[in-house]
This record gives C-alpha cells, structure tokens and sequence, in this order.
C-alpha cells in the first residue's frame, strides 16, 4: 500500500514544529506508520553547514551557494522519503523546497529561476502541502517569546514580510503539489492539530474510495 506524502509550511514562527510533533502523536496514536522529515536538518552534511555555520552567522553565504546547499540537504533524504512512502508510511516534513524557494526568492534569488533549478532536482512531490497563514508580525513576536532572540532570517522583520509575500504567490500557483490546504495559523494549537489530522484521514479515505471505483 502507497503511503502520504504531507509537508507543513509557513514563516518562522507559524508553528510548523509543534503540528509536526502533535500530527506523529495523532497518527502513531490511531496505528499507522509515521516518519518524519525536518529542514534543514541536523545529520547530514549540509544541515550542519546549514544550522552550525550560516543560520549561527559564523559564515556568510551568496544567495546561491544557500539556494543550493538548502536544496542539497533536501535531495540527501531523497532515496529515504520514496521509501518510507512506498512501505506506506504517512511521511512528515516540516518545511521542505517550497521554504527554500521563499526565502531565497525574498532575498535576490531570482523566483522563475528558483523554480526551474528545484525542478532539476526533481525532488518527491508532497500529496499535500499545509500552508500555515500567519501574519508576520504575529509569528515575529512569537519567535522572540520563544528564543529571546532571532536567527539571521528571523530577525529582519522588511524581510518576513517578502517571505511571506513569496509564500501567497506560491499558495496561489499551487505550486510543488495539487492540494495546497491553507490554515489560519491563528487558531489554537489543538484547532490546527485536529484540522490537519482530520483532513488527512479525508484524503485517505477518499483515495482508498478512488480505488475501489
């Protein structure tokens, strides 16, 4: 059985983490298999690059040496995700190329081009993409309760504003998957958690009912 590809994006601060974290209680919960993929990450090569070296400001990056590298770190987990999928897992990411391609876009990463590389790449396609709407300023003032201070990205606010600017352009082009599903992102964590669950057993079912036909 064909497993679910779902990918959870939105700005710093919308609350990518904590859905990702609840939806694996949810569905390890109701007895399905579940794997989880997060970005950039922590093992690998270039999430280290990534994390301990450029996010830290240890080092600064051109915009296409970050495009690159952040799509890099994405296509090492390739072979893993096709995997999980075939064997019919539910596979997770929080955040994945539609992040890459808004915040690189944000900044003077040229977006058709952004596009078009990520294409090459061609990486696993999400079955559906939750796209947590929340205004910046919002998500800015959650992330400084959070941290007490912000990353490089996190804490140029003219900045999060592109980025989020770039993700409605995405959303509207339905771009990287068919089902774009948006959330107001300024419901309760609960509300949020139990509408991506529920939407995911609707998708199931009603591909398991495609089949049948």
């Amino acid at each position: 059985m064909e497993g679910l590809f779902v990918c959870i994006e939105g700005i710093d601060g919308s609350g990518k983490t904590t859905q990702a974290k609840l939806l694996i209680d949810k569905i390890q919960g109701s007895g399905k298999k579940v794997s989880l993929f997060s970005y950039p990450t922590h093992d690998s090569r270039y999430g280290k690059i990534i994390r301990e070296e450029f996010l830290a400001g240890k080092v600064d990056m051109g915009i296409e040496e970050q495009f690159l590298l952040y799509l890099l770190d994405m296509q090492s987990d390739k072979k893993n995700i096709l995997e999980s999928v075939s064997k019919g897992n539910i596979v997770i990411s929080e955040r994945y190329f539609i992040s890459t391609i808004a915040y690189q876009s944000a900044g003077s990463f040229d977006y058709e081009k952004a596009k078009a590389v990520e294409e090459l790449m061609s990486l696993p396609r999400p079955d559906i993409i939750f796209y947590i709407d929340i205004k910046p300023e919002i998500a800015f003032e959650r992330k400084k309760k959070q941290k007490g201070k912000t990353d490089r990205f996190e804490s140029a606010k003219e900045y999060m504003n592109k980025v989020y600017n770039v993700y409605e352009k995405l959303y509207s082009e339905r771009y990287g998957s068919k089902t774009w599903i948006r959330i107001d992102g300024s419901k309760s964590e609960q509300e949020i958690s139990n509408f991506i669950f529920s939407a995911i057993d609707n998708y199931i079912s009603e591909d398991k009912q495609k089949n049948l036909e």
